[in-house]
């Protein structure tokens, strides 16, 4: 997942991860982000300390627009990944409600010196349109991915991701 978020408690910060489906926890298989990169220091604090979401710092280059262009990301001065990506045609509107709580219930383990693990319910609504991402370079970020073929890919030209207090596993 690659995300341009314009406003955030943080202020605005770029992301770009890897979500692991039906990864085990206390909870039973949950999401898990396995792999993150932010452009903020303040997001990687943040992240980590209220989330157990385990963000490292990153470099973001964009070209182009926010509707066609390419993305290279540097971490600790190596490649990342280096994506091209390409909304297209009408948007149409979309809510994460009717998707059931454990497939948008992400499970991670605690980063904040305590043991254990939180469980959040993510949220979005907003609107989705088709969208090609080919991706030039990506081992670094996940293994395999550069040659992955997705069944789906779509843009969200304008959403809002709810990200509510976590609760213990």
């Amino acid at each position: 997942m690659l995300v341009r978020y314009a406003t955030s408690p943080v202020g605005p910060y770029d992301e770009v991860m890897w979500v692991a489906l039906g990864a085990p926890s206390p909870a039973g298989p949950r999401p898990q982000v396995t792999r993150i990169a932010v452009s903020t220091p303040q997001s990687v604090a943040w992240g980590r300390a209220n989330w157990g979401i385990p963000k490292t710092l990153a470099r973001f280059e964009w070209l182009g627009t926010s509707a066609r262009g390419q993305v290279r990301i540097q971490e600790d001065g190596r490649l990342l990944a280096h994506v091209a990506f390409e909304g297209f045609g009408p948007a149409l509107p979309v809510s994460t409600g009717p998707i059931p709580t454990p497939w948008r219930t992400l499970a991670q383990p605690r980063l904040d010196g305590e043991s254990g693990w939180w469980l959040t319910r993510v949220g979005l609504r907003g609107r989705v349109q088709p969208a090609r991402l080919t991706v030039l370079e990506g081992e670094a970020l996940h293994p395999g991915l550069q040659t992955a073929r997705p069944l789906l890919t779509v843009a969200v030209p304008t959403g809002h991701l709810h990200f509510p207090v976590p609760t213990p596993a």
